[in-house]
């Protein structure tokens, strides 16, 4: 049986393994912590990738330290733990700032990074991102007692975020 609490042990094993600079889980998984929990199929991941070189991303050392461990990549996920994870590399300076300012809370006694609803709101009204579901996710967000609203006024006005 798949398990949440396992894929977060290797995410830290990520981290701790020098594979990821650092991690913060977003998406529908991050709302577990903040909101109503809602169905979804998988674990989104924002990291930071260690520097190098190169200008363009890669995610090979990741997806090569996956398959070192039995991890298997299927389509645009690694299979940990049976929870299909898919690693989302900070593509803007939201992204950054969202991992950088992401809280370390605990699931079933395994410490965890995860993004600030204030954050998950503001990804989620990027203009390539404004799905409809994204759109239900940050509304529900918007009803939890835990989001800053003035956080998400200064990240919307610094961001120039459309509601």
């Amino acid at each position: 049986m798949p398990s949440f609490a396992d894929a977060l042990r290797v995410l830290n094993d990520m981290k701790g393994s020098g594979v990821v600079e650092d991690y913060a889980v977003a998406g529908a998984m991050a709302m577990v912590f903040w909101a109503e929990p809602i169905p979804t199929y998988d674990l989104d991941v924002l990291v930071f990738l260690p520097e190098d070189e190169a200008t363009i991303v890669s995610l090979a050392p990741l997806y090569d330290w996956a398959a070192g461990r039995g991890y298997k990549a299927q389509a645009e996920h690694v299979m940990i733990e049976g929870v299909p994870v898919q690693f989302l590399p900070a593509h803007n300076s939201l992204a950054e700032e969202a991992i950088e300012r992401a809280v370390t809370l605990e699931y079933e006694g395994v410490p965890v990074r995860v993004v600030r609803p204030e954050y998950l709101v503001a990804l989620y009204l990027e203009p390539g991102a404004r799905t409809l579901k994204r759109r239900e996710r940050a509304a529900a967000l918007m009803e939890s007692s835990a989001l800053d609203r003035a956080a998400l006024d200064d990240l919307r006005k610094r961001f120039g975020l459309e509601p």
